[in-house]
């Protein structure tokens, strides 16, 4: 089957958001557009995490009851913080709701990223970044996170949500104006027949700008390649571009189109 054919019989099936529907009928460049909602749903729930974590590493290098709670009130107004103290402790972020799901986020951590050589954190979170998603389709992330001597992180990824299993590695950096920057490569594998499978590379870093007043992260900046390959292995290559104020360029084949499309971290 060719692979603009399953693309195609996945968005009717899938019942993906309406304006990738709009896409579908467009012209030879939707599955192009495709794959790139498909890569950009599990950067932006990753990205998610990643910007949680964050914030929770400030929590945790408090010292005091006190600055605990400064942390609390500054990041954590509609976040409840819970503590099982095992060994190493088990910290769960119960999130607020997003599209109905019940959002969590656990921590098995002890030590501060960045303080301590040789400090990995494995962190699971649940229900994040679901906007196509019925409130029952629950995503699954595991990700390794560790802090290199230059103040990025590394991280290491695996995770399923309704329609593909995942693997990923990530560099993430967060930047002094608050924008989170992303670089890395992984595969998205999708669990109906015939499979598609989905390979990215972020070829520029991908930066999220905060934007405060809808308290999410939107891209601004970077490339990105994908690479996607059906029944008939023949690998069909999309190329994306950010060109700001939510507006990217894509590439697909001998097809190319602009055309706003917001992705963004949501808290």
């Amino acid at each position: 089957m060719n692979l603009k054919r399953i693309i195609a019989a996945g968005i009717l099936l899938t019942s993906l958001a309406a304006c990738v529907e709009k896409r579908s009928n467009k012209s030879g460049i939707a599955p192009g557009w495709v794959a790139f909602d498909y890569t950009a749903e599990l950067i932006e729930r990753s990205g998610t995490a990643m910007e949680y974590l964050r914030r929770f590493n400030c929590y945790l290098e408090q010292t005091s009851q006190a600055g605990r709670d400064s942390v609390d009130r500054l990041y954590f107004s509609r976040v409840k913080i819970l503590c099982a103290y095992t060994s190493p402790p088990t910290w769960t972020l119960n999130l607020r709701e997003r599209y109905g799901n019940e959002r969590t986020i656990t921590v098995y951590a002890e030590h501060v990223l960045g303080h301590t050589v040789g400090v990995t954190w494995t962190v699971v979170s649940e229900g994040l970044g679901t906007k196509y998603g019925r409130p029952t389709d629950r995503s699954v992330d595991t990700f390794h996170v560790s802090a290199r001597g230059d103040g990025a992180w590394v991280v290491k990824h695996s995770g399923h949500d309704r329609e593909f299993t995942d693997a990923s590695t990530w560099t993430v950096r967060f930047d002094h104006s608050g924008a989170i920057q992303l670089e890395g490569s992984g595969t998205r594998t999708s669990i109906a027949k015939p499979a598609l499978h989905v390979a990215y590379t972020i070829e520029s870093p991908l930066l999220y700008r905060p934007n405060p007043a809808r308290d999410t992260y939107n891209l601004g900046d970077g490339l990105l390649r994908i690479v996607a390959t059906g029944d008939s292995r023949v690998p069909e290559e999309s190329t994306v571009k950010a060109l700001g104020n939510e507006y990217v360029q894509i590439y697909y084949g001998r097809w190319q189109d602009k055309a706003m499309r917001r992705s963004a971290i949501e808290l």
